[in-house]
């Protein structure tokens, strides 16, 4: 879903080093870094957009392997990977001066892809903007496997990090379809009476596997990135035998009651805005709602574009919530 972004630095960064110097304020359009970096994602071509292509595409892979960290995180932070529950986890933190919070951070990708650069990028980010330790869970994908392998992994990733944090001290984190996830794991957590996490932080949640809003298509029109009858697809996979609309795979449809805060970053060029402002409508209504940020015209997790001024207004924020 997300590699078009994994040439937006290296295109975009040093001429528009410039106009990011000079900042940005949240006035209607997109910042000039943000158009341009569409503009890349857009001539790389959505891959989503022909789903009978893409299913094809995906029937035919073999399993994706996850990049390596950028030699520079490496470099910047501490770096270690555990075995939890027989799979590889990812632990990113500061080398000096964390602070107390702890982000489990899943990855986005429509369930299908697995974790890309640009979710590198957004990890950094996380880490270098708030001082907490990120925790990263490679978790299944589907078609090869799909929601009910993936939560008893999940569950034990957060026990993990229970053993050495108190649960109001953990952030559930995730962009896209890994923000659904968030979500969900949330709404499990609830259910099996687990300490309830101290926030939820989106990023362009994917929150009805089913995408059932009729005004997604007037979104989709504008949208560089995703297509709605493949991520249905998707969502088919992700589901697996279970119901599509159960409150775990769609937060959309979830009782919020007991619900941390939520802070959720969109964009508005992103079909998935329709879904995310009636989430946003209930997380209020049920006064679960923090901190809400909707970005004139920015794409799909544009976060993942760290140099664009959004993105950095994003983190900056985030900073200033965990303190």
């Amino acid at each position: 879903m997300k590699r078009g972004l994994a040439l937006l630095a290296a295109a975009a960064v040093i001429p528009l080093a410039g106009l990011l110097a000079r900042g940005w304020s949240r006035s209607p359009g997109a910042s000039l870094p943000m158009r341009s970096a569409a503009l890349i994602v857009k001539a790389r071509g959505n891959r989503l957009a022909d789903p009978e292509r893409f299913r094809a595409a995906i029937l035919a892979r073999s399993y994706p392997t996850v990049p390596n960290l950028p030699a520079a995180m490496h470099t910047r932070f501490n770096v270690r990977e555990e075995e939890v529950a027989g799979r590889r986890t990812v632990m990113v933190a500061p080398r000096a001066d964390a602070s107390r919070w702890v982000i489990l951070y899943n990855h986005g990708g429509a369930y299908v892809n697995e974790l890309v650069e640009p979710h590198w990028a957004i990890v950094q980010a996380l880490v270098e903007a708030t001082g907490a330790t990120v925790v990263v869970p490679i978790y299944p994908l589907s078609p090869e496997s799909d929601n009910r392998a993936a939560f008893p992994y999940l569950m034990a990733v957060y026990r993990h990090i229970l053993e050495t944090t108190d649960a109001k001290h953990v952030v559930l984190a995730g962009d896209s379809a890994g923000g659904g996830l968030a979500l969900g794991e949330a709404i499990e957590f609830r259910r099996l009476g687990l300490p309830t996490p101290g926030r939820i932080i989106l990023f362009s949640p994917w929150l009805d596997l089913t995408l059932a809003d009729r005004a997604a298509r007037d979104v989709e029109k504008h949208d560089v990135m995703l297509g709605i009858d493949a991520l249905r697809l998707c969502g088919q996979w992700w589901a697996g035998g279970d119901d599509p609309k159960s409150p775990r795979l769609s937060p959309l449809y979830a009782d919020l009651a007991g619900m941390p805060p939520i802070d959720i970053y969109q964009g508005t060029a992103d079909l998935l805005v329709v879904d995310v402002r009636s989430f946003v409508s209930k997380a209020r209504e049920a006064g679960v709602l923090g901190d809400y940020g909707e970005y004139p015209d920015a794409f799909h997790v544009f976060v993942g574009a760290t140099f664009t001024p959004e993105a950095r207004d994003v983190f900056k924020r985030i900073g200033q919530t965990l303190i």
